[in-house]
């Protein structure tokens, strides 16, 4: 199963895109593989993203990658992946900074183990 949301950054803040969703907490063991994937009207990276499965942190403040469109190509744009139990938290933090004009697209692919 996918699970996608497409986040505005019109104005900065943070945002949490999986807050809220039947699967942020995970109702059974899974492999995860999560695309971040950002189209900024800017044509800078002003959109920074933090990740974390359980008590992994995949990923803290990077970069989001930029694309020329706010689609996410599988296996490409999946670059994080992690084994998750039943139980565990998928967190996604996305940053944006004032001058941040982007669509972002989250995709987690959820295979139950």
């Amino acid at each position: 199963m996918n699970i996608r949301k497409l986040v505005d950054t019109a104005v900065a803040g943070s945002y949490f895109p999986l807050q809220g969703s039947q699967y942020e907490f995970l109702p059974f063991a899974a492999y995860l593989e999560i695309a971040i994937i950002s189209r900024d009207a800017t044509g800078t990276n002003d959109l920074k993203a933090t990740v974390f499965s359980g008590s992994d942190v995949l990923q803290e403040q990077a970069n989001v990658d930029v694309k020329a469109t706010a689609v996410a190509v599988y296996p490409d744009d999946f670059s994080l992946t992690d084994v998750a139990a039943a139980g565990e938290r998928i967190g996604i933090q996305l940053d944006a900074v004032a001058s941040a004009s982007a669509v972002c697209l989250v995709v987690v692919k959820i295979t139950p183990v």
